[in-house]
This record gives C-alpha cells, structure tokens and sequence, in this order.
C-alpha cells in the first residue's frame, strides 16, 4: 500500500508515490467474495468500512473470488472461473467501479492462475500457478497480463503469495502434511528465492492467510491450533505475530470460524469473516489489537475473503477529524496558518455545494475511487485533503 508524498512546487501540489507504506493514506472501501446470488459461482462486492452502500462489482458468472486492492485504490485484481470450464482459474483486473474487466492470464489447459496480488510499487503482480498432481508455484507478470514468467517455485505448494511492503521478502502458506491439505505452515524466503524460512507451524494444525501489514512489522494469519488452551473448539482464529515470526498471538478467541485477515491501509484495523462454520461467514471489522468494532454484512451464506482499499493521501501535519455523518471524513491539512477550524469549513463548503470566494480561490482535484471520492484542495502553499463516501444513485 502506498502513500503519496507531497512536494510544494510553482504551479502547486503533486502527488509523488514512495516504494513503502506511509501512514498518509486513506482507508477505503472493503471488497470481498460472495455467494449471495446462488449457486457456487461467487461475485465480487464492495462496501464501505461502515457497511453501507453495497455494490456488485463482478455481475457475471465465472465465479469471482479473490480480490485484491492496487496500491493506488484505482484498480482490483481478482479470480475468475476459466472460461468454459467447471474447474481451474485465470486472473482477471477490473476499476474500483467493477469496470473494464479484463482477463490477464491465459494458463495452459488443467493448469490454474489464481490467488493475485499487487507489487508494492504497483510495477507487478505476483499469482499462484497450479496443476492437478503437481506443486504450485509463484508467478509474476506484468499488470496488463504481458511478460507472465515463473518467478520461484520452493518446496510445497505455496497459498496466498505475497510481497512485503519494502519488496525484499515473500510471504505464503505452504501444506506440511504429506497427504491432503490439514495441515499448513506459514513461510517466507528472501526476494531472490533464498532464506526460505518458517515464521509459524502447529503440527496437525491449519495455519494460513497470511497478510503483511501496511508497515511490514507484523503478520496476520489464522490457524485453528490450540495453543496452551486458547483454542479449545479448534476452529479458526485470527493471529498476529511479527514479521520475523516472533511473538505470535491469538488475537480472536471464540466458539466461532474466523478467517481471512486484510489489514485497513493506516494498519490500526483488521477486516475479516467469521461465522458458524466456513460457509457460514459475514466480513467483520476489529482492531489490530482484536476489539470487535462491527458486521459490516449480514448475509446467510459465505461473505469472504476481504481486502481493503488504500487512497493514497498527500503528506500532512495536521489530523483535523469528521465532519458531520456523511459529510467528509478524515479531514487534513498542511501549510502554514491554516488551521484546522478552517480546513473543515473549507471541506463543509465543497461538501455542500457552497462555492463562496474563499472556496473559489482554491483549486480542487476530485478523484472518485470506485464510491470513494478523495478530495484534495491546494492554494499556494497550504493543502486541505479529506475522502466522501459517495453512494449510488437511485436505481
């Protein structure tokens, strides 16, 4: 996840994009995987992190899974059913809207691409390539789809790759257990295919879903391990631990199934599912620290496998809160002399449609991000930024 920094220049402000995560970002909305229309095929949604304004982004029938946000918020890639077929994967991108889909991978026949993930730098992206009685192996490609090549392909099947923010190490789960899949470990190895490593495995136990978070220093993942009693039911919980493997830590602790861990982009919350059982399963949102804060969907079936979208944010020195319920959020503000008092009444002014001479003074570049509408107001050297949740129209 990236931030943008800010660069005070003649002509204004630009936006320049770091290699790592900063804390200037906004948190988005949350994609996830449902099978609320019926059947086996899942479709990709999106909602706000408050559950409001659900939308449909994949409204087609090729089973779509697996999203994943671009750093920039702009874009997801994601899993769809290989065409034709009832069985294997291909990698598929769409906007933050659910537009322009565009299928990027083209596996050879029985084989799967699945599972995609971006580069930090957005430069990439990493995905899981399979085949019935073989292992799996971690590919790279281009964003369009182009220059697809195998990138390393260490012991074991790997699931759910990924790279860490500073790009130097990669992050997946791999199946210990010499027949099935019961039980699997939590690895990684250095950018170059050396230091393989395992951060974390309970024999016999099911540990997986790793995610880096935004900063790099920890991991979560779940497991249904019973460590020391903690988990007596033996379902799935969320862990932390960090990103060397150290201190892990049982972050949820219920008679319930919880899963599939995405940190918010500022790193202080964690969205996921939890439910009775695996297909029984809502997108929930805690703290990183494991404090419920609320069910953002209430669907009876399997709502899974969350990420969040990061809105890059310029850099500010200033953290000047909400406006009103649904007016803008996360208000900001940089330059001298420009207070908090005012940045808010200038974001009240554009949220209103009020457009008085101090608002028309100011230049204002209006981005939408998929429902997410980031605002950023710049007039010599002084800098307002907030995002406004923007719901559909009435149908």
């Amino acid at each position: 996840m990236q931030a943008r920094a800010l660069a005070a220049l003649a002509a204004g402000f630009v936006l320049a994009v770091p290699a790592s995560a900063q804390a200037d970002v906004f948190n988005g909305r949350i994609s996830f995987s449902s099978f609320r229309d019926g059947g086996n095929a899942g479709d990709i949604f999106s909602i706000n992190h408050d559950g409001s304004d659900l939308r449909k982004l994949t409204p087609n029938p090729e089973d779509d899974a697996q999203s994943d946000w671009a750093p920039d918020g702009r874009h997801i890639a994601y899993r769809i059913r290989k065409p034709l077929q009832t069985s294997n994967f291909e990698v598929s991108r769409m906007t933050a809207a659910g537009k322009d889909h565009t299928r990027l991978t083209f596996s050879p026949d029985r084989e799967a691409s699945s599972q995609p993930t971006w580069w930090p730098d957005r430069s990439r992206l990493l995905f899981r390539r399979s085949a019935p009685m073989a292992v799996s192996s971690l590919w790279t490609m281009d964003i369009d789809g182009k220059n697809d090549a195998l990138l390393h392909d260490p012991p074991g099947p790997q699931f759910y790759p990924s790279i860490s923010p500073d790009m130097t190490r990669f992050l997946f789960a791999t199946t210990k257990s010499p027949t099935g899949d019961t039980d699997r470990a939590i690895e990684t190895m250095a950018a170059d295919g050396s230091g393989l490593t395992t951060l974390f495995d309970v024999p016999g136990a099911f540990d997986s879903g790793p995610a880096w978070s935004p900063d790099g220093t920890r991991i979560a993942f779940e497991s249904n391990a019973d460590v020391a009693g903690g988990n007596p039911e033996h379902d799935e919980e969320i862990w932390m631990m960090g990103a060397d493997g150290a201190d892990p830590l049982q972050i949820t602790r219920n008679a319930i199934h919880d899963e599939g861990a995405a940190w918010s982009p500022d790193g202080t919350m964690l969205a996921y599912s939890s439910g009775a059982d695996n297909d029984h399963v809502d997108i929930n949102v805690m703290t990183a620290g494991g404090v419920h804060l609320r069910t953002l969907t209430g669907y009876a079936g399997r709502d899974e496998s969350p990420d969040w979208q990061p809105i890059p944010a310029p850099d500010t020195d200033r953290r000047c809160g909400d406006l009103a319920e649904g007016g803008p959020e996360d208000v900001r503000a940089a330059g001298r002399g420009l207070r908090c008092w005012k940045a808010r009444r200038l974001a009240a002014a554009w949220w209103t449609g009020a457009r008085p001479k101090r608002l028309r003074r100011w230049d204002v570049d209006e981005e939408d991000l998929g429902g997410v509408v980031r605002v950023v107001m710049t007039r010599h050297r002084k800098l307002v930024v907030f995002v406004f949740e923007r719901p559909l129209p009435p149908a």
